[in-house]
């Protein structure tokens, strides 16, 4: 088999997306055997999913500072930010959620999710600016990897 990116060189792996065959170069390119094309269209899916938590961050935070914007506005910014931090702490509370909570009764599941949503509330106080710092810092990589591929 030969590499699909240098068709005059052999294959030594292949991708692990697509199959394609590479060369000790491309092999090497990245942590792992994965083509170009596929590598992008990572990056590509990367940087929707975090397009997407940036927004629903947003969302949530204008959710709450409108709801306390008849207070002072550095109550209804504090109040927007601990919304903000509501699917982070949501999100940390699904990893660790037992499945036994699979066979409540409804009466359970309202209970279930009163709570979860209070703990998402104080948990995402503090997974928010752990969140955003992981964004930034996801979409300078991202960013990298797009110039190493404009530049080729």
């Amino acid at each position: 088999m030969k590499c699909a990116i240098h068709p005059q060189l052999d294959a030594v792996s292949t991708c692990v997306d697509c199959g394609k065959g590479l060369c000790s170069e491309c092999t090497d390119a990245y942590e792992f055997p994965i083509c170009e094309n596929c590598n992008m269209t990572r990056v590509g899916e990367e940087k929707g999913q975090i397009t997407k938590n940036i927004v629903i961050t947003i969302v949530f935070f204008i959710i709450g500072f409108y709801i306390t914007m008849d207070t002072s506005i550095i109550g209804a910014i504090w109040i927007g930010y601990m919304f903000a931090g509501i699917p982070w702490g949501w999100s940390f509370l699904n990893k660790i959620t037992p499945s036994i909570f699979l066979f409540l009764p409804l009466i359970g599941w309202v209970i279930y999710f009163l709570i979860k949503g209070l703990l998402s509330l104080f948990i995402g106080f503090i997974a928010l600016p752990v969140k955003v710092y992981q964004i930034i810092r996801d979409s300078k990589r991202l960013q990298g990897i797009s110039e190493t591929f404009s530049n080729n």
